[in-house]
């Protein structure tokens, strides 16, 4: 048993926890949600499959249609479905059963800001794009709030956050592409609404979440990350964030560290970063246990996208 620890609790690392149907074909973990009754969603790129776990790691359901990339994954009040579907450049709401009610964004037809998925790539993700661009080009995540707004991080080829009426009318945009200011954006890899009805921006490549109330106002900065990519509340008001370098950190809502999990050495290291090479979705229980997907598939590594992690709180 391996114990990692914060300054507020004690987890149990379980780097083997559920097991997909073809587990030989199980290699990057895109996007990881948990649902009202603890139920975790897994989605895994290499078979386009959405997997649903209970919380013991037992597979309930496969979910009945296939994806590119699901890059975000979140849920209302009346359970509806709502997933990113990042190369399509789409957010899609459905019933829990799997049917369609509302589909956001043309599909394949990403928004002008003279950038895409392989500039970036090609590049690094070296600058950010040039200019802001309506909805979506590679949206990254989604998130509902209270009131059925749906609020967007439009994402990697983009630099803004959109919200949405719960009926699919875009009400504002906000977002400018930079590396210094508040509201400018480069890559912007994720986003929560956290329980102060706060809106925690991952802006990834400057290292920082911004932070802004429901309807876009600037309140200030987690600083002295790693490239985060996702971010999720536990149930006693900390910040579990996944850092694209190879760890995981914990802060409180002054944003002080309370843990940090890895070497954050980028997954040059393979033994050095251990469990953590590429974390990249994030989600917690009610429980306070937490889940993560990587998108590395190295084999024998405990880190690696071959598996799901669970770190259980004890």
């Amino acid at each position: 048993m391996q114990i990692l620890t914060s300054t507020a609790h004690s987890y149990e690392l379980i780097t083997d926890w559920g097991i997909p149907p073809k587990r030989q074909y199980f290699k990057e973990s895109a996007a990881v949600a948990v649902d009202a009754k603890d139920n975790v969603w897994v989605f895994n790129i290499p078979t386009n499959e959405l997997l649903i776990f209970n919380n013991d790691g037992n597979l309930r359901k496969i979910w009945p249609h296939k994806y590119d990339n699901i890059h975000g994954i979140d849920f209302d009040a009346s359970g509806n479905v709502y997933l990113v579907n990042r190369n399509y450049h789409q957010i899609l709401k459905y019933t829990s059963n799997g049917d369609l009610i509302m589909s956001l964004g043309d599909t394949k037809m990403p928004s002008e800001t003279g950038y895409s998925l392989e500039i970036g790539r090609r590049t690094s993700w070296k600058h950010p794009v040039l200019n802001a661009g309506g909805p979506f080009n590679v949206p990254s995540g989604v998130r509902i709030a209270r009131n059925g707004d749906i609020y967007i991080s439009d994402g990697y080829a983009n630099c803004q956050i959109h919200r949405f009426s719960s009926s699919g009318q875009l009400i504002q945009s906000w977002g400018s592409p930079g590396k210094l200011e508040a509201g400018q954006f480069h890559l912007i890899h994720g986003l929560f609404i956290d329980s102060k009805n706060r809106i925690l921006v991952c802006d990834r490549m400057n290292n920082r979440i911004q932070i802004f109330d429901m309807n876009g106002k600037f309140i200030g900065f987690y600083n002295g990350l790693l490239m985060p990519s996702k971010i999720h509340e536990t149930p006693d008001g900390h910040y579990v964030i996944t850092e694209h370098v190879g760890r995981i950190s914990i802060i409180d809502d002054t944003g002080k560290f309370l843990c940090k999990w890895g070497n954050g050495d980028g997954g040059v290291n393979k033994s050095a970063s251990g469990m953590f090479r590429k974390p990249h979705g994030c989600a917690v229980d009610s429980k306070g246990n937490i889940y993560i997907g990587n998108v590395i598939p190295d084999g024998d590594q405990p880190g690696s996208g071959d598996r799901i992690i669970k770190i259980a709180q004890i």
